[in-house]
């Protein structure tokens, strides 16, 4: 690589170890000679408009442990989409901090966003290097075998089903709504499965955006479980859908459009548990975890740590062997060798959603089974067991 500054920028939703990849590009970027200074941009995009850059290469390694273990993204993010304007100026910056490669962590909007920075770049004349390394709890990025950030927020939402369980199975609300974040996607929500190690454990209803919800069904297999067992915990993804494809629930109110202009999709949880007090005039309560699931830093997966170390370090890599508009993509863990990645083009990544495979739903009260559980468990790791209760 010619010599050169870098530039890192954090994009998208925070994880909790989004900051673990952020420490070791720094760490990695130190120790290769053909980098000059390391800046980072303070929340994404906007920074590199605005020239809002701080100096990464004066860190301590008291200081870089600090950053490897906090939760959030500490440059700042944004989902700022640039104008042609915009693309310009931070082409100003390149130019003024004389930056000659740059690295882009985050989710799908951060990939396309690299790939317009490195298209810009190229009809300005401005040659320089870009490389995408993944990061999103959604795990919905193309071309990779899984996504820095999702096992970790996975772990959490697993043990938390499992958790709420005991509480609820100890004194009968009788039924608890469990809210999982995921827009489109049902990942997140499909990991609460992991809780359930027999029949009457918790979950006993999954709801994902990838299945029609309908609500006769519902209520009638709800009711019959409550009949059943005297309780029962239903997970539902914020993003769940009805069979015309609308969203079963979501705020209209156009102070709570994201900066995409997207409507904020939480607050399902609490419809659902309205229904069934309605319907079946049962005592239903909602909890929603929300944001904490992807920030709690004290349920972080041993592997999810590992991947996003090593997408920091490969990503600074492929620049030192002169790559450009690649990201790292991280290979299923039966596969991956000794490397764990491979490079795969921005272009094949940008725009794309990568789909919860479609053969691994079932027609059941909880929708995976086998394959997702063989894919999802060494990603999350063993969930803390307990003594269940004492029977006569």
């Amino acid at each position: 690589m010619g010599a050169g500054n870098l530039m890192i920028v954090q994009g998208g939703g925070p994880t909790s170890v989004f900051n673990a990849s952020l420490s070791s590009a720094i760490e990695e970027a130190t120790s290769q000679p053909g980098i000059g200074r390391i800046y980072g941009a303070r929340y994404g995009m906007r920074g590199l408009v605005n020239g809002d850059v701080v100096e990464l290469d004066q860190l301590t390694a008291g200081e870089l442990q600090l950053l490897h273990d906090s939760p959030g993204a500490a440059l700042g993010s944004s989902r700022h989409k640039p104008s042609d304007e915009d693309f310009d100026r931070m082409v100003a910056t390149f130019r003024r901090l004389e930056v000659r490669s740059l690295i882009f962590m985050g989710g799908n909007g951060t990939m396309r966003g690299a790939s317009l920075v490195s298209e810009r770049c190229r009809k300005l004349g401005f040659e320089v290097q870009i490389i995408g390394v993944p990061k999103t709890v959604d795990n919905d990025i193309a071309m990779t075998d899984r996504c820095p950030g999702f096992a970790s927020a996975a772990r959490y939402m697993a043990q938390s089903t499992r958790d709420l369980g005991m509480d609820i199975r100890s004194l009968p609300q009788p039924v608890t709504i469990l809210e999982v974040i995921g827009r489109s996607i049902g990942w997140l929500a499909a990991a609460t499965a992991l809780a359930k190690e027999k029949d009457a454990d918790a979950p006993h209803v999954i709801f994902l955006p990838e299945k029609p919800f309908q609500a006769d069904k519902f209520l009638a297999d709800l009711d019959a479980i409550v009949t059943k067992l005297g309780w029962a915990i239903v997970v539902a993804s914020e993003g769940i859908l009805n069979s015309d494809g609308s969203l079963v629930y979501e705020l209209t109110d156009p102070t709570h459009l994201d900066p995409l202009k997207r409507p904020m999709t939480g607050g399902v949880g609490q419809f659902l548990a309205e229904m069934v007090g309605e319907k079946l005039k049962i005592r239903c309560r909602s909890e929603k975890p929300g944001l904490i699931a992807r920030a709690a830093r004290a349920h972080v997966s041993a592997q999810d740590q590992k991947d996003a170390e090593m997408v920091g370090r490969a990503g600074v890599r492929a620049l030192a062997a002169s790559e450009t508009e690649k990201m790292v993509s991280l290979l299923p863990l039966a596969h991956s060798g000794k490397r764990g990645y491979e490079l795969v083009p921005l272009t094949s990544v940008s725009g794309v959603e990568r789909k919860f495979p479609a053969e691994w739903i079932q027609e059941a009260a909880i929708p995976v089974g086998k394959k997702f559980f063989d894919y999802v468990r060494p990603l999350v790791g063993d969930l803390t067991p307990y003594f269940v209760r004492f029977t006569n």
